[in-house]
């Protein structure tokens, strides 16, 4: 049958390529586009958020509560060892969905995919690192735009590995004693720069979320894991070992709407500060309307002061894959557009497009 979902962003465009990453998300997307019953289920997705992987992920929330349930058997992130063939999945995956018909009925209108991949931290690093440079090296200030449960925020606390056929050797910065330890593989034309060791100096980095996932609460903690795919085990052991770290030390995350908050903490950054608004496959996922109007705020706010903002984000053109940008703000306008580099959707390759 051909695909009757409702879906005006053009998710369906896009998001059915990325999962060839996941044979079990292939498998089960093969079979599902064929399904209605099942494609009823995808009517119930907020139409602002990505198709078919809202979906998949609200049923994971489900499937990692139930370890032992033969669905689980396909996901390696639970059993590493012994799993059935992924073709015997989809009548398992039925069958589960049909028995929790009545709490997905309930979940899936409020589900939000609120990823917090730490990897795409070495995405985002050699942006910041960009700005700090423009901003003449002043301490940096910085405001993510949809944290979910702010792992992210701890960028400057984890230590990084860029692989690059570029160089001879592999290039390590950050924390070399920090447990969160993240590899990127780097393609040309140019190399991303990178601080010598120690990173830039963050005075605050703080996180505005409309629906936060608290790190001490262990049912918001497995929705961020349910957002990873079941076969990238080591995903999600470096989620576990975030998870833990930011317990450990906190995270300074605002709850509430960006479009009421983001001004009065632009307001409040010091003038001997560079500021830094940011945010990762994040703003795209919501109303354009709210996109337009944090836009909005950033260039007015920059009529007190120059501001930075860095934007990982699928193209408009889903096609085109993530991007990494890099605006600058002035006199209450954008004064430079800069696009960095074309990334991988999980952080860990990235094309770097500007020469230094």
């Amino acid at each position: 049958m051909s695909l009757t979902i409702d879906d005006p962003r053009n998710w369906l465009d896009f998001v059915p390529k990325t999962l060839k990453a996941s044979p079990l998300y292939t498998h089960l997307w093969e079979h599902l586009k064929e399904d209605p019953e099942m494609l009823a289920f995808m009517e119930l997705v907020d139409k602002d958020q990505p198709l078919p992987i809202t979906f998949f992920t609200t049923v994971n929330f489900l499937v990692l509560r139930e370890p032992h349930h033969p669905l689980a058997l396909f996901y390696p992130y639970l059993h590493q060892t012994g799993a059935p063939p992924v073709s015997e999945a989809y009548s398992f995956f039925r069958e589960f969905v049909l028995v929790h018909l009545e709490e997905l009925q309930t979940l899936l209108p409020g589900a939000r995919l609120q990823t917090n991949e730490v990897t795409r931290c070495s995405n985002l690093l050699p942006a910041f690192f960009l700005a700090y440079q423009r901003g003449k090296h002043k301490p940096l200030n910085m405001i993510e735009v949809g944290s979910s449960a702010g792992l992210n925020l701890l960028w400057d606390r984890y230590r990084y590995q860029y692989g690059s056929t570029l160089t001879t050797d592999d290039v390590i910065v950050g924390d070399l004693t920090s447990p969160v330890q993240i590899h990127c593989e780097v393609a040309g034309p140019y190399l991303p720069p990178l601080p010598e060791t120690a990173l830039p100096f963050v005075a605050s980095c703080q996180g505005i979320e409309l629906v936060p996932r608290d790190i001490y609460d262990e049912e918001d903690m497995r929705w961020v894991r349910a957002a990873i795919w079941p076969e990238e085990v080591g995903r999600h052991q470096v989620l576990d070992t975030a998870i833990k770290f930011a317990q450990q030390r906190g995270v300074p995350l605002h709850k509430g709407d960006a479009c009421d908050l983001l001004p009065g903490l632009l307001a409040a950054i010091p003038e001997s500060h560079t500021a830094v608004v940011w945010d990762s496959y994040a703003i795209n996922q919501g109303p354009i309307e709210v996109q337009q109007r944090i836009e909005q705020q950033i260039a007015e706010a920059s009529c007190e002061r120059t501001i930075y903002r860095v934007s990982l984000e699928f193209a408009l053109e889903k096609q085109a894959g993530p991007r990494l940008e890099l605006y600058e703000y002035q006199g209450g306008e954008m004064t430079k557009q800069d696009l960095l580099a074309r990334c991988a959707v999980h952080g860990e390759h990235m094309d770097w497009l500007l020469a230094s």
